[in-house]
């Protein structure tokens, strides 16, 4: 097998991102490359010198949008990740190059999955923080019930450390044995229970099944406005208030990273399929 060199992985990811751009561009879907993407197309006008992904985000109707469009056409080595086309386990879409596959110890769930693309749904968070707080608590029971369902969705649950491997089986046990093999009618009950402040008003918003700790509060109105941003050889889409967004999320920003904050998916091996 032939491993994928960095630099290929990243010319992979750009070729990903600039199709997402056409398509966006073409049909008028408002997008932003988000997090440490658009972290490092602000401060380096492309990646994070540590980072390995690229993220965008979309609000609730465009994704939906870009859905629909990324269903009905796509490069014959291009696949959707998306639970409407696709059996998935996570609760938003991927468009990763099927030429390719990683190997992971610690990813099991999607395997077969090549270099990806990772698109965020952008949905309403109750203005009440202690709410907020109950219905992110919701949904991560809701998607720990869908990664459950996966085949191997004990083995999803594994960690490093024997005894958290332990504690964490016999936490997702109960949930296999019920949930297995409903991945489709879980995904939709996630995808539903996401939304559920959408028409209520509210006045912020994040992709909701964000880490706990990394849950921030999004103001809608930064999602208003668009503007284009040098990202390597592209020029990609992001918010115009980038500063409210990235302060909201790292805090001062503009600083170096503290060495424990730096992460990336070096856990993945990417290689080739046809150098097997």
């Amino acid at each position: 097998m032939k491993e994928i060199t960095k630099n290929e992985q990243r010319e992979i990811q750009l070729e990903l991102m600039a199709y997402i751009d056409k398509i966006c561009r073409e049909q008028g879907i408002d997008y932003s490359i988000g997090a440490g993407t658009l972290l490092g197309s602000v401060k380096y006008k492309g990646y994070i010198p540590w980072d390995d992904d690229i993220d965008m985000m979309l609000t609730r109707p465009n994704y939906e949008r870009l859905m629909t469009a990324l269903m009905e056409d796509l490069p014959e080595h291009f696949t959707l990740l998306y639970y409407k086309n696709h059996t998935a386990y996570l609760p938003f879409a991927k468009l990763y190059d099927n030429r390719t596959y990683f190997v992971s110890e610690l990813d099991t769930l999607n395997k077969g999955t090549g270099l990806f693309i990772d698109i965020f749904p952008l949905d309403s968070l109750p203005e009440d923080k202690r709410e907020g707080e109950r219905f992110k608590k919701k949904i991560r029971t809701a998607v720990t019930q869908l990664v459950s369902s996966a085949p191997n969705g004990l083995s999803y649950a594994s960690s490093e450390k024997r005894l958290y491997f332990i504690a964490k089986t016999l936490l997702w046990l109960p949930y296999h044995l019920r949930y297995r093999g409903r991945s489709r009618s879980l995904a939709e009950k996630v995808d539903l229970l996401m939304q559920k402040y959408n028409d209520q008003n509210q006045k912020f918003c994040n992709f909701v099944w964000s880490p706990p700790k990394r849950t921030a509060y999004f103001d809608k109105a930064i999602f208003t406005e668009y503007e284009d941003i040098d990202f390597e050889n592209l020029k990609l889409k992001k918010i115009k208030n980038h500063d409210v967004y990235l302060t909201e999320l790292y805090g001062l920003w503009r600083n170096p990273p503290k060495k424990k904050a730096v992460r990336n998916h070096s856990y993945y091996h990417w290689y080739w399929k046809d150098e097997k």
